[in-house]
């Protein structure tokens, strides 16, 4: 074996000025001279040529063009064979061009990803074909005319390179691309991940490889993968790989779809889909992708303008038998994912504007209404969707408030849908205006397990009475824990300590090796226990700085804490010196932490030294630090923010988002006593959590039980935690040390 380098005039040029010349990478090359046998150790590296794209037209004038950067030196043998696995072999490729928004001064991209078995007989394809047909290839058609050159593309190649690395290899590059802010649309929006073949096993470093290599050449366009990983497009993509379980739900689902939309004997009666697991368990990836293929597979059209009355008659249009497209939407609860929604369908082109696909669901009800001025009417439902999938559907409400004058969303929904997929987990209800009359419950969830049924495998449908009317309605279930990269044992005793049941001994993680390389596989989950919350924050804001090499350096880290300081939104805290909502705590003499501030302790929190006074805590709630007289919108995202860094986030902020470490402050509301974990409503703030149900009914237990299981779940990597009822910190610590 030998290894032959590659001449330095072909190594890639990052800086745009340079953009001129074609570029070639052809490091770090591998020739074998019997039979190019590889191991898994020395896989080959990525070959990837940057070039105009009209330029892919011609192979000997790249050839050509090759040569004349290398001082008119005939090609080498090693060159000629990338060449080939360029030009001979299957490859990926990446279309882009690029505009400056003006707001901003940055670059702003629109991207095509692709594979083929041939590289030039597809870009004719796109450029003679698609460009008549295919708005995107329209766009840039229309660009290469007024300019050749402004339109480039990545050609992506491997010695490894079969169909269906490329293919997975394809659908990881629209996954990370989804999740670079400059990327405007992204088009090409086949979900492509493989299942299992004969190079499945080298994929994932061929991919760090090519990423890392993309990233070399323009940062702008292929961020760092940590800065892709951390961010919420990313972990709410449609491209994520599906787990055997997950196929199976998704797969069933898609089939009762197929049947129900084409049924029209029996389109009056809605179909009720419970999508169940435990937080973690994958309901959010599986939800994201089924609507992906729902919208992509089966004529859909997500699209609707509030202002537009032609959308609902298109609606309407089924009962005079015209010919429409199908309507399928996502419901969402919280503002920021609302946002990430609508982000990821502007991008893929699923929809026109904001507010096209995502809504809250009460925005929903009230757009399939008749209307009373400008609110609807929940009992006087107009028109009907196809298909509505309600993320955490288990934060519905089942009465009214202020913004919703029905009695129960859950049903308002069905009665506007053909079928409505609910993502549902009882342990995440926070709130007592969510919460299920036991009856009722009892005939959502007729059974606890089934035994004879699979995870993933959809139940056969079953009707529904309630609310006086007949619904069908079945039940998927998934149990395999996606979020927490942790063993069986940590994983049971955080479930054992969010449901309350127990502190008992804390295991200790040692994570994974792999067999051969003796190298990790998965970390070892860390959960520790902190003396005081100044040490927990500082802690966590360590692993925020650490696990990201983005441009603010700021990970995917942050403090959280149960409801149990003060909190309104709506107005400043005239008790406070700096006018915020904080999370406030003093330690005394003897080393014990208390609620509130000492007498003779500078109050508020300060800016200029957050981390302040041992023995002081002091930290604003979500969305009250600002900045330029500004707090964070509440449509974005508040752990991706770097100015939440020195926040404390709650289950307003943080359920239904992942984050690598969390810490968590478990206030008053959880105590332990003789032995036991105790909730105490007395010592929360949460009022929609401890108000009764029509003054009578108390769920404050449950509610405030429910609270911890959701802050608790929220890590990937790590735990941190501190307790200020002493007798709860002092079994936390002795926890530890069994």
């Amino acid at each position: 074996m030998r290894r032959l380098s590659p001449r330095k005039r072909l190594y890639p040029l990052a800086n745009r000025k340079y953009r001129h010349k074609y570029v070639c990478r052809l490091s770090d090359v591998f020739v074998w001279e019997h039979n190019e046998c590889m191991t898994k150790s020395a896989l080959p590296k990525p070959i990837i040529m940057h070039l105009p794209y009209q330029s892919i037209e011609n192979r000997v004038e790249i050839e050509k063009a090759l040569s004349e950067s290398c001082g008119d030196v005939p090609l080498s043998v090693v060159e000629r064979s990338m060449l080939h696995y360029l030009f001979d072999y299957p490859t990926v490729y990446v279309v882009h061009s690029e505009k400056r928004n003006k707001d901003t001064g940055c670059f702003e991209y629109t991207v095509y990803v692709g594979e083929t078995n041939n590289i030039h007989n597809r870009a004719m394809q796109h450029l003679r074909n698609d460009s008549k047909i295919r708005d995107d290839w329209k766009e840039f058609h229309k660009r290469l005319q007024k300019n050749p050159r402004s339109v480039w593309q990545y050609v992506i190649g491997n010695a490894h390179f079969n169909k269906s690395l490329t293919l997975d290899v394809e659908n990881r590059l629209m996954h990370y691309l989804l999740g670079s802010n400059s990327v405007k649309t992204l088009n090409n929006r086949r979900t492509n991940a493989q299942g299992d073949y004969y190079t499945q096993d080298e994929f994932e470093q061929i991919f760090s490889d090519i990423w890392l290599e993309l990233n070399h050449q323009d940062p702008e366009l292929f961020p760092a993968e940590e800065i892709i990983r951390d961010s919420a497009l990313f972990k709410a993509s449609p491209f994520h790989q599906l787990s055997e379980d997950q196929l199976v739900a998704e797969e069933s689902i898609m089939s009762v779809l197929s049947d129900v939309l084409s049924d029209t004997d029996n389109a009056d009666t809605s179909r009720l889909i419970f999508l169940q697991g435990a937080a973690g368990t994958g309901k959010t990836v599986l939800f994201s992708h089924l609507f992906y293929r729902i919208v992509t597979e089966m004529n859909v059209d997500g699209y609707l303008d509030e202002e537009d009355e032609d959308i609902l008659e298109n609606v309407l249009a089924q009962t005079r038998g015209k010919s429409r497209r199908r309507k399928a939407y996502i419901l969402v609860n919280h503002e920021q994912q609302v946002h990430v929604y609508n982000q990821i369908a502007i991008k893929l082109g699923l929809q026109k504007g904001n507010d096209g696909i995502a809504f809250k669901p009460s925005q929903f009800i009230n757009q399939f209404s008749e209307k009373a001025g400008n609110r609807g009417i929940p009992d006087r439902p107009r028109g009907k969707a196809d298909v509505v999938l309600v993320d955490e559907a288990h934060l519905l409400l089942t009465q009214g408030n202020q913004g919703y004058s029905g009695k129960n969303m859950l049903h308002d929904l069905l009665r506007r849908a053909k079928v409505v997929i609910a993502v549902f987990d009882p342990n995440q209800i926070l709130q007592t205006s969510q919460r299920w009359d036991e009856k009722e419950l009892r005939k959502l969830f007729p059974q606890k397990e089934r035994v004879d049924i699979r995870d993933g495998q959809l139940e056969q449908f079953m009707p529904l009475d309630m609310w006086g009317e007949r619904y069908l309605f079945s039940h998927v279930r998934l149990t395999k824990q996606f979020r927490i990269a942790a063993d069986e044992a940590t994983m049971q005793w955080i479930d054992d300590f969010a449901d309350g049941k127990s502190v008992g001994s804390i295991p200790k993680d040692l994570g994974e090796k792999d067999r051969q390389t003796g190298k990790y596989i998965r970390d070892p989950f860390e959960i520790k226990i902190f003396d005081s919350p100044v040490e927990l924050f500082k802690a966590i804001k360590e692993k925020a700085y650490l696990k990201a090499a983005g441009v603010d350096g700021c990970g995917l880290s942050r403090v959280v804490a149960t409801y149990d300081w003060k909190y309104n939104g709506n107005k400043a805290n005239d008790s406070s010196p700096d006018g915020l909502w904080n999370v406030e705590m003093y330690r005394d003499k003897q080393g014990t932490w208390h609620m509130g501030s000492a007498p003779g302790v500078q109050r508020g929190y300060d800016a200029s030294n957050p981390d302040g006074n041992p023995d002081y805590f002091c930290h604003p709630w979500n969305y009250e630090i600002k900045v330029n007289e500004k707090t964070l919108s509440s449509n974005e995202v508040w752990a991706e923010n770097p100015r939440t860094l020195n926040e404390v986030g709650s289950t307003f902020s943080i359920q239904g988002f992942d984050l690598n470490y969390v810490g968590v402050i478990i206030g008053p509301s959880v105590t332990y006593r003789n032995g036991e974990i105790v909730f105490d409503e007395k010592g929360s703030r949460n009022r929609s959590a401890v108000v009764k149900r029509n003054g009578l009914v108390s769920y404050a237990q449950s509610n405030l039980r429910n609270e911890l299981n959701v802050l608790l779940k929220r890590g990937v990597h790590g735990l941190y935690l501190f307790a200020v009822d002493p007798e709860l910190q002092n079994a936390l610590k002795k926890a530890v040390s069994k």
